[in-house]
């Protein structure tokens, strides 16, 4: 009996679908400036909390110095020392968050803070410094696909990158798209709905799914399986199973 896409990803790979779409719908910060990156970042959040069981989470290894001085910085916190190290070894956070925490408590620990204030300012760099990274690592990808660039490619990419960071801190106009053409997004996304996959996917039932997550794909789906197959032959697609092989 054949099964469509959507029986094939089951319930929870249609609720990740369905939350592509609903973030991809969300509209880019026009500029840098904090009223559109708070504005951004609160409609992500929403849609985030509406699917808490989707993201991938892990837990947090941190230290009872870290975790007192947590709590001094925030006195709010209705548990005690003992109870929030029991809560971080036995509970699972985002992955994006866990990280955040340790690179935190890392940073911390190195230069042994002792005042609230500055301990904020160090969970702001951590912030920062998380987010700069994915930036910046998906940004190269765009720019230079999976293959080892040479020097002046990488030079090159580099400088187009500190420009278009550059204007967008400036706020000058509408804030663009990064440089690159490699289509990472586009294939993160793909390799995302193939780790919900309960039996492997067509290339055509891929096409349907990546389009009911809200993407622009190309009418013919037959062009669509033709960049699936560039894609992973370059590397940026690795989830895809083919059919024919399962059956055999």
């Amino acid at each position: 009996m054949k099964h469509s896409w959507e029986e094939k990803l089951g319930q929870q790979g249609l609720q990740f679908v369905e939350l592509s779409a609903k973030l991809r719908r969300i509209r880019h910060p026009s500029t840098l400036g904090p009223i559109e990156i708070k504005r951004w970042v609160k409609e992500q959040k929403a849609v985030f909390s509406a699917y808490p069981d989707l993201g991938a989470k892990r837990k947090i290894n941190l230290d009872a110095q870290f975790v007192r001085a947590l709590l001094r910085a925030n006195p709010d916190y209705e548990l005690n020392e003992e109870e929030m190290l029991w809560m971080f070894e036995s509970e699972e956070f985002p992955v994006l968050r866990a990280e955040e925490l340790e690179l935190h408590q890392r940073i911390f620990l190195d230069l042994e803070a002792d005042q609230n204030k500055r301990f904020q300012a160090y969970g702001a760099v951590a912030s920062g410094i998380t987010l700069l990274r994915r930036l910046f690592s998906g940004g190269f990808k765009k720019q230079l696909g999976t293959k080892k660039p040479t020097l002046f490619k990488m030079f090159t990419a580099l400088a187009q990158s500190l420009e278009w960071l550059g204007t967008a801190l400036r706020g000058k106009g509408t804030l663009k798209d990064a440089p690159g053409r490699v289509p990472v997004e586009l294939a993160g996304l793909v390799d995302a709905i193939l780790t919900h996959q309960k039996e492997p996917l067509t290339p055509k039932e891929l096409y349907y799914a990546v389009k009911a997550a809200g993407w622009e794909v190309p009418e013919d789906p037959e062009a669509f399986r033709l960049w699936l197959f560039r894609a992973r032959k370059e590397g940026l697609v690795k989830n895809f199973r083919s059919s024919r092989t399962e059956s055999t």
